[in-house]
Formats: C-alpha cells, structure tokens, sequence
C-alpha cells in the first residue's frame, strides 16, 4: 500500500472515531510571540516575530527522493506557485507537513546559520532542508517566525532583527514535500513600525500583521494591517489607546483574533488586557471596537500565552502554567493546552498537561523561564490537531500529545528562542 493510501486511511479512522460534539472542533492556524504580562510600551528585539529570511527564488534542498535524509540534493522543484486561493485541508485531517525554522551554530564557535525544513506530520520525518542565509542586526540574530495557508502546503515567512523586518517571503511546498521553493513578497513596513506577529489567511490571499511604533512609555502608533498580496493594498485598524496588539491570527478568511496589551497598569473602560475578534467587514478602522472574547484569568508570573480562536470564533485554544511550592522549598510546574469558551472564558477542555518537578529559583530563576514554554505554536486548518511546545515540541491530536522532532536543544548548538513551527 502507498504511503499516502496508508495515511489517508490512518486520518480518516482516526477523524471518525471523534465525532462527538466534545471532541471534534475546527481550529485554524495561526503565528504568535512569547512576552509576560508586566507592562511593555518597547516589544522586546527577543520577542518580535520574524524570520527566515533574505531570499528570493531559492529551492529548499531536498532530502533525497530515494532515502528521505535530510541534506542531500533532490529534485528541482518543479510546482508553481497558485495563482487563486489555496484549497484547504479537508476538516479532520492533519495536514501531510509542518515546516521548521531554526537557528544554530556552524560548529565551534561559529558563525550562526538558520536552517527551514520540511517534515511529514504523522512520523516527523524530515523531507527537505535547506540552509538559509542569516541575517543580522548590530551583530544579533531575529526571533523566527512561521505562518501556513489552509492548504498546508502555502507558507509565509518573515525575518525581523531588532524588530525591524527585513524582508517577507513566500514558501511553496511541491507535492510529496521532498522540494519547495521561495521567493519575495512585495510587502514592507513603512517608516519607524516594528512587527511583533504575522498570520496569513487560510485562502492564502491576505497577510494580517499587528505593527507599534512605541517610545519608553507609551506607543506613538499602534494597530494592525492586512496586506492583500495580490495588489499590496493595504487596510490598517488603529487606536490611539496606550498599549498595542499581539498574537494576530485568523478564524476564517473574514474575521481576526488578536490580544490587546495595555500600556498602563489600571486602564479605562475598553482598553484592559485581553483577547479580541475584529470583523474586517465592520465600518470603521477603529482597532479597540473588536469585541473581547474569552482570556485566561490572572496568571501569577506575569506571562501572557499565546492563543489561537476556532474558525467559527467559538472557541479558544491557549495554554496556562501554574506553579505548585513544596515542603523542600522548589516548585512543581503544571502547564496545560485548554480550550477556552470565547463568550465567557470558561475552560472547556484540558487537551494536554506538561509537568516538571523541583523547579527553583522563583520569578526571576527557573520557574520564570519555566512560564513562558508552554505555547501553542499552529493549528490545522479544520480538525483536532495542534502544534505546541509545551516543555516539548510535538502535536495535539485530541487529547493526545506525540513528541515530533523539529529543533535541537540550546546544549546541541541549538539557539534557545530562536525557532518557529506552523502546519
């Protein structure tokens, strides 16, 4: 039996085997940033999103056609990229690929090089890699950062050294994931703005991106903009509300979940900390007239988690950490990937816990660092699977959590932070 025929089957058992109105609920995919909850009028460099970055029509590196390892020289790609909107993955089934980014060393206390790969979904096989050029800031590298289409196979990418973007670029995965090809998109931020979060639509047509221009107290511009990247016309939300928008991602091809941060400790009416649903269609470009939905409550260490909203805004997928003092003076960290009722906040489902034990150190040891390593990094399109790194990087099918590779650890010259995944 084909690979595919053996996956496809594997899909569709495991989709029918869920269909309960508890199991089964469409996701979507996203893009986000790490920050805490303490007040922040400067996005930290460390926390804008970002990267892959300066080329233009380059060919992912096959991983050999014959036997699957990565480095070697496959095929040229021969796929082109679509000219309509990207069909999206059928609901239920986990997308065939998810593509990594990361950041290393080139051996002992060498220069860094960022690497892309391509990974089949169900075993976490690598398919192609390829080594991309690196770009630096004031002798600094850009967090990275990932964002798919619907159709699994449509990727944006985008480098941000010091929060100022570089450039944005197109990934286009060929049929078989063994090749892929990249290449410039005609998309840039004008002026001072700075770029923390990146999404695209699930059609493929649409690139939403939350942007700041902020001073050491407050924010002298701050909203979100879509870039249809057919024409590059350009929409943009804004406020002058003291504060900005995060972790900017779709749910549907119409509406956009974002989180507002204020940029003050007791803030007025309407502008408190939390997550929104902006209807694109809605008169006005006001960004503070999105309505709130459901949020995680107080978090004791300050962080802020990612979240990710349901293409019918119904729900939200985010993650909670929550630490345990014992008798010996260290702390147990419980972390969990939930799903959150978007009307009241509620949880309604506890998909995956994360625990690790005898963590030291408080806020500003371990445990603070601890706090911010459980994240939901991407959502299928329609389905029950979800990549997280939790403490590990792996998928969420359900409720069940498989470990895949990805990213090697900082202690294999791997650099913490600096590492990206969307499907």
């Amino acid at each position: 039996m084909h690979d595919i025929e053996q996956r496809l089957r594997r899909d569709l058992t495991e989709f029918t085997e869920r269909l309960s109105a508890e199991s089964i609920r469409p996701l979507r995919e996203p893009v986000a940033s790490r920050r805490r909850r303490a007040v922040r009028w400067l996005v930290p460099a460390a926390a804008a999103a970002s990267v892959i970055g300066v080329i233009a029509a380059v060919g992912l590196i096959a991983g050999g056609a014959a036997t699957g390892r990565p480095g070697t020289t496959g095929p040229a790609p021969t796929a082109s990229e679509p000219s309509g909107p990207a069909p999206t993955v059928p609901a239920g089934l986990m997308p065939h690929y998810y593509v990594t980014a990361y950041q290393t060393f080139a051996g002992s206390g060498g220069s860094v090089v960022t690497f892309a790969a391509v990974h089949d979904s169900a075993t976490g096989a690598t398919l192609a890699t390829v080594r991309v050029p690196t770009l630096t800031s004031q002798g600094g590298t850009g967090g990275l950062s990932i964002t798919a289409a619907g159709d699994g196979r449509t990727f944006v990418i985008t480098e941000a050294p010091g929060s100022r973007v570089v450039g944005f670029y197109l990934l286009h995965v060929a049929a078989g994931g063994r090749s892929a090809t990249l290449r410039s998109l005609p998309v840039s931020l004008p002026g001072q703005l700075s770029l923390t979060d990146l999404a695209l639509s699930p059609d493929g047509r649409r690139l939403a991106m939350d942007v700041q221009d902020c001073g050491a107290r407050t924010c002298r511009y701050t909203g979100i903009r879509v870039v249809t990247l057919a024409s590059g016309a350009v929409s943009s939300w804004t406020t002058p509300a003291n504060g900005f928008p995060l972790n900017v991602s779709w749910v549907g091809n119409d509406r956009l979940a974002f989180e507002w941060q204020s940029g003050v400790r007791t803030p007025p009416a309407g502008q408190h900390t939390g997550y929104r649903l902006l209807s694109l269609g809605g008169a006005g470009r006001e960004l503070l007239a999105a309505r709130p939905i459901g949020s995680p409550g107080a978090e004791p260490t300050y962080y802020v988690p990612r979240a990710l909203v349901t293409a019918n805004g119904a729900v939200v997928i985010t993650s909670t950490v929550r630490n345990l003092p014992d008798a010996s003076g260290s702390d147990t960290v419980v972390a969990e990937v939930v799903e959150l009722s978007a009307r009241t906040g509620q949880l309604l489902r506890v998909l995956h816990t994360a625990t690790v034990h005898g963590v030291t150190g408080g806020l500003n040891g371990d445990l603070g660092q601890l706090d911010q390593d459980c994240n939901v990094l991407s959502l299928a399109p329609a389905g029950v699977h979800v990549l997280v790194a939790c403490f590990a990087f792996g998928r969420v099918d359900g409720s069940r959590f498989t470990p895949l590779p990805g990213f090697p650890s900082a202690s294999s010259s791997g650099i913490s932070g600096q590492q990206a995944a969307a499907w």
